[in-house]
């Protein structure tokens, strides 16, 4: 007998109970100054493409979003996103959610996506909504309520320590509006996923 050892990519995590989902950062009214708002760095100033929704695992294995849907408000007409399958933040890491546009830039690393919504982005509105994210099996896995944090800031909302502090307006600690796939302070989260290693007999 011989132990075979296969790394398995595929086996990076299975459901929620191996990781924990946070929204860390959130940009629903991006400045239309010029380009202060070009959140996702195209070139151009889009009210909805520059929209952004980020998050982080802060669990210590890989997270499987497949499958989460992002809602602008809870109700049928308010599906705004569905996550692809096979999409997986690693531990520690980030993943950032476009209204649209062409996102250009590394972005610390993070896992950059677009709603694909042309028209609407992820259409989130500066005030009155409570974002919901639910799960695959429909459960309500987080709620963003905006209007607690309505004053048009013109720029995101972030936790302050990343991760664990309180939201505040990204301008009021740092010189910038918005940090999308990075910590408040640029510096990158986690990029590595964790690969399994499993045991084979025979």
């Amino acid at each position: 007998m011989k132990n075979i050892y296969a790394l398995l990519f595929a086996l990076m995590t299975s459901g929620t109970m191996f990781g924990q989902l946070i929204i860390n950062e959130v940009l629903y009214d991006p400045s239309n100054d010029e380009l202060f708002g070009d959140a996702n760095g195209d070139g151009t100033y889009d009210q909805e493409e520059d929209s952004f929704i980020e998050f982080v695992n802060t669990g210590e294995t890989n997270f499987n979003i497949s499958g989460y849907q992002i809602y602008d408000t809870l109700g049928v007409d308010n599906l705004q996103y569905t996550f692809p399958e096979d999409t997986y933040i690693p531990p520690g890491g980030a993943l950032v959610v476009f209204g649209g546009g062409t996102p250009t830039g590394d972005f610390g690393g993070a896992i950059v996506l677009t709603s694909g919504d042309p028209e609407d982005g992820l259409n989130l509105n500066n005030s009155g909504e409570i974002i919901a994210i639910l799960d695959p099996e429909g459960n309500t896995a987080i709620l963003f309520d905006s209007d607690a944090l309505s004053n048009n800031p013109n720029e995101s909302y972030t936790r302050n320590p990343d991760i664990t502090g309180e939201f505040e307006q990204h301008n009021d600690n740092t010189e910038l509006l918005f940090s999308p796939g990075t910590m408040i302070d640029g510096t990158p989260f986690n990029t590595a996923f964790v690969v399994e290693s499993v045991e084979v007999m025979g």
